[in-house]
């Protein structure tokens, strides 16, 4: 290693950049030593963007080389953004380092950069979409296999969900049954021919019933005699696909990865920080107290973030449902944690193009948001456009909740990226009309979203006290509900 490095004290920021090329190093701590020293405003400001492109060197070096057995110096470098600890004051090191290095998501959806690329380097999960270099013939054959592949494997797994969904209600419709058949064959002793009895008026009504739950029993079997029948057709073309891509099993997905995967993923990573930050906001790489937000000391830290996007799913309950041949999956997205002093949340992808059953989308949320909460239902509010608009594919402007806002925006003569206006009433959907509080533009919207983005029957019947509007929504749905027999 080079002189600066030696000459560095045994600290964290030694540890960061132990084993790193000397060249990229000595460059790093030399335009930091200038930055830190450097007292006129402009050159400074000339240094600051300087040391700041020598950091994301480092961060793709350290970040392409990303394991489980990385020193925990480096992967906090990548998962906060944490140089050199002398930036932080003592009650922010202690804030931040004191956070659960390893934390268990039921999901196993929610992740910090690191935990992110040791998933992309290891074949887990598909890496991100990017504008990648121009690919051979073989290896687009190869994609098209894969994408075939991934495809089928979808269909496949929400097919054996509508198959499990139906043997769940052929398990209670069995339960009706023996139930029924046990009170039907009880009987009563006759006290003049002591003998047992005839049927009772109850159990007549209990035999009527029993020739409904048999025909219900046998709509139910068709149904699963029709999904084994397709599981069972797709399964043999699945197994050709996987034989073509030599893979010895179906049980776990795992995807190719080359000297190209962890650059292209890095370059999709700081995508979503800089999307997160803005354009006007701060977009130095190293995490510093002096730039971090001080409304809130209560980061977008893994387990925090799990409990709000808990709280917005109790709100809206159908976010992450997705339904398939009538079945409907919970399917969350996977939720990227991502360093910097970000405001927004985004959506970096709905879900996979090639499996729209099963498929998870990605959405990134910074962790040194100034309003933690609002990133998240900002990103849960992209989420929802843009599965919305994907699923409903060419008519996004006529079907759903997609065609209804895009009807809404039209009719109105509203101006703007209709995505952004969306946004911004999910938002006030979800923080303020939650609570009564009408703050979107108009009752034509207000519906829209009380249909597409439903709030729990519970919260429904409450917000129908506390307002006209909602009163009227709340009465209209009750009496379509009866009338469809709901």
């Amino acid at each position: 290693m080079g002189r600066l490095y030696e000459s560095l004290p045994d600290s964290f920021l030694k540890k960061v950049l132990s084993g790193e090329d000397s060249e990229l190093v000595e460059n790093l701590l030399s335009l930091k030593n200038q930055y830190e020293k450097e007292t006129d405003k402009e050159r400074k400001a000339i240094f600051r963007d300087r040391f700041a492109n020598a950091v994301w060197n480092l961060y793709y070096a350290i970040g392409q080389k990303m394991s489980p057995n990385m020193a925990k110096e480096k992967r906090l470098f990548i998962r906060y953004g944490i140089l050199d600890l002398r930036y932080l004051q003592p009650e922010d090191q202690k804030m931040i380092l004191s956070q659960p290095f390893e934390e268990h998501d039921p999901d196993n959806s929610v992740f910090y950069v690191d935990e992110w690329l040791i998933e992309i380097l290891s074949g887990n999960i598909k890496p991100s979409m990017t504008d990648e270099r121009p690919k051979t013939s073989s290896e687009k054959k190869d994609d098209a296999l894969r994408a075939k592949y991934e495809r089928m494997s979808g269909a496949l797994d929400a097919e054996r969900n509508v198959y499990m969904a139906a043997l769940e209600r052929r398990r209670i419709l069995e339960e009706n049954l023996q139930s029924l058949v046990a009170q039907i064959t009880q009987h009563t002793t006759e006290p003049l021919l002591n003998l047992p009895d005839t049927y009772t008026e109850s159990q007549q009504k209990n035999l009527d019933e029993l020739l409904d739950l048999v025909r219900d029993l046998k709509k139910v079997d068709k149904e699963l005699t029709v999904t084994k029948n397709s599981y069972d057709k797709h399964y043999e073309e699945f197994e050709k696909v996987q034989q073509e891509l030599n893979m010895e099993s179906a049980e776990k997905i795992t995807y190719s990865v080359d000297k190209h995967t962890a650059e292209n993923e890095l370059n999709a990573i700081r995508q979503m920080i800089k999307m997160t930050v803005g354009r006007q906001g701060n977009h130095f790489p190293v995490l510093s107290s002096s730039f971090l937000p001080r409304e809130t000391r209560d980061f977008n830290f893994k387990m925090r973030v799990l409990e709000r996007l808990r709280q917005v799913e109790e709100l809206d309950f159908t976010i992450f449902q997705r339904t398939f041949r009538q079945h409907t999956n919970r399917v969350p997205p996977y939720v990227i944690l991502v360093p910097g002093y970000g405001t927004y949340g985004m959506c970096w992808e709905p879900y996979d193009r090639y499996n729209k059953a099963t498929s998870k989308g990605r959405v990134a949320v910074p962790v040194f948001a100034k309003n933690p909460m609002f990133s998240i239902v900002m990103a849960m509010g992209d989420f929802r456009w843009q599965v919305a608009k994907e699923l409903a594919g060419y008519h996004w402007m006529d079907e759903g909740l997609s065609g209804k806002y895009y009807e809404y925006i039209s009719s109105n003569k509203i101006k703007g990226d209709i995505k952004l206006h969306f946004i911004n009433d999910y938002i006030l959907w979800m923080t303020k009309e939650c609570e009564g509080i009408q703050k979107l533009a108009d009752n034509d919207v207000r519906f829209i979203f009380w249909r597409y983005v439903p709030f729990p029957d519970k919260l429904k019947e409450e917000l129908s006290k506390r307002g006209y509007y909602y009163d009227k929504l709340y009465k209209n749905e009750m009496s379509y509900r009866m009338s469809q027999g709901k």
